[in-house]
């Protein structure tokens, strides 16, 4: 198998990059290489390829490879990390920079798995072995991993986050539902970025709309990161700042790669554009302070025939600092820093493996952001619960539970299953329906405010009368004896 080697750089220098598949199935670039400065002193490790497209299976459909930028007085050098590879991807760096976490696959035919080598390419080590695609991995604290693994539902690749230790072992899934979670990122706080569908949920209704959601190491406290539905969007690519700001990538979800800039500030209920010239991102990465490195749309605003080359931004100015590197024939993508970074927090898990029940503890369903002034005005009077079959994947209904006249209520059901709400008048019609599937881990009380309440709004300091009337919650699908665990 023929290696991918490094660009000799300078003006007018040229080269050849070959990656093949046993004695076939190669592709070959010829182009010039140019590198400027860059804001920081370390060196930055990131995706060339010839073709970038915007599947996440399929982004590299002739190939890529890692390499690594040194940079120097004057012109950087390229070093090539995985010419031992078809494709590469999703590089992330260890917390003491020595390490790189990336997902590779061997041959065009093969899944992607979970590497992890040394920053100089150097002591690769296969860490999972799935059937199907495991990719876009991150590290968390105490050796532990987070990554997305894809696998095949009728005729529609399905995706979901799994958490494992470091070495691949004790796999385990911390998302239960429709909607094609993906990693996106881990906050310095401990929680997981993640994208999926908006609304959760497979079919047209969620096509071309996704939301970052975060969740807790242990699959708990499924949230939206902002509940942002004033327009469909993909949302996707997000990266922390230092001062607790997302960015990310806000696309139309049609078939172009990339999209803008945009921003959710620390606090903020929405997001806003951080730059205001029609150009076109992909893959934002913090490198300090207000300061990223992002892959930039050169060439034809529409089409794949365009590449990307990496480029400094100030998100606090909204403008460009200096083009970091450029190839003339190769996109340059997922630029990270090689340099040491914080640890995020640790959460301790408040799953209860030995139940077979969870709850869910709604506060005052009356509360919604959608109704006049904010609650709704029709009497509630009861709460149906729906579930995914786990069988048959049909959608069927555990029960009813009783809303009291404070809007709350609480149910006991099922956890680790896909589950959505109705909720009843006196007569039994359907006043508001639920639509992302969500759930509840073994042992949790998921809790919240209202029915799609306003974020910005803190809910009256007083005990529901749910908790008054009843010290148990109503058992839907699971036994009452089953609460013996909580």
């Amino acid at each position: 198998m023929a290696q991918m080697r490094p660009p000799k750089l300078g003006a007018g220098a040229l080269f050849s990059i070959a990656l093949g598949v046993m004695a076939a199935a190669s592709w070959t670039a010829l182009g010039n290489s140019t590198t400027a400065s860059i804001a920081h002193s370390s060196q930055i490790v990131f995706v060339q390829a010839p073709v970038v497209a915007g599947d996440l299976v399929n982004p590299f459909p002739r190939g890529s490879r890692l390499v690594r930028l040194e940079p120097t007085k004057g012109l950087g050098k390229v070093v090539s990390l995985t010419g031992d590879f078809f494709a590469a991807r999703d590089p992330q760096v260890s917390f003491e920079g020595s390490k790189i976490l990336f997902a590779a696959k061997k041959t065009r035919e093969a899944p992607w798995q979970v590497w992890e080598m040394n920053a100089d390419g150097t002591a690769k080590r296969q860490v999972t072995d799935c059937a199907a695609d495991c990719l876009r991995p991150a590290y968390l604290a105490r050796d532990r991993i987070v990554y997305t693994a894809v696998g095949p539902n009728g005729s529609r690749a399905k995706s979901q986050v799994m958490i494992a230790q470091l070495d691949g072992r004790e796999a385990r899934p911390i998302t239960f539902g429709p909607g094609d979670f993906q990693v996106e990122t881990v906050l310095r706080d401990g929680r997981i970025v993640v994208s999926a569908a908006s609304p959760l949920l497979d079919g047209p209704e969620s096509a071309g709309s996704r939301q970052l959601y975060t969740v807790r190491l242990d699959g708990t406290a499924l949230a939206t990161f902002r509940c942002d539905h004033r327009e469909r969007a993909v949302r996707a690519q997000a990266t922390e700042l230092d001062d607790g700001s997302l960015i990310f990538i806000k696309a139309d979800g049609g078939d172009e790669v990339g999209g803008q800039l945009a921003e959710i500030r620390r606090g903020g209920l929405r997001n806003s554009s951080l730059n205001h010239v029609r150009e076109v991102f992909w893959s934002p990465r913090s490198i300090g302070s207000q300061k990223l490195i992002v892959a930039r749309k050169n060439g034809p605003a529409h089409g794949r025939a365009a590449k990307f080359d990496l480029y400094a931004f100030d998100s606090a100015k909204g403008g460009f600092g200096d083009l970091v590197y450029e190839d003339r024939k190769l996109s340059s993508v997922q630029a990270v820093p090689l340099a040491p970074r914080p640890v995020p927090r640790w959460f301790w898990s408040i799953v209860k493996p030995e139940s077979n029940v969870g709850y869910f503890i709604c506060l005052n369903s009356y509360l919604s952001s959608d109704a006049p002034q904010g609650r709704m005005a029709t009497p509630i009077a009861q709460v149906r619960v729906l579930t995914l079959d786990p069988e048959t994947n049909q959608e069927r209904a555990l029960g009813t539970a009783p809303v009291e006249k404070d809007g709350s209520f609480y149910v006991a059901v099922p956890p680790d299953r896909p589950m959505r709400f109705e909720l009843l008048s006196p007569d039994g019609r359907v006043i508001r329906a639920q639509r992302s599937w969500i759930w509840t881990r073994p042992g949790e009380e998921a809790a919240c405010v209202g029915c799609h309440e306003d974020r910005a709004v803190a809910p009256p300091n007083r005990w529901p009368e749910t908790l008054r009337r009843l010290d148990t919650p109503i058992h839907l699908g699971v036994e009452p004896a089953a609460q013996a665990a909580h």
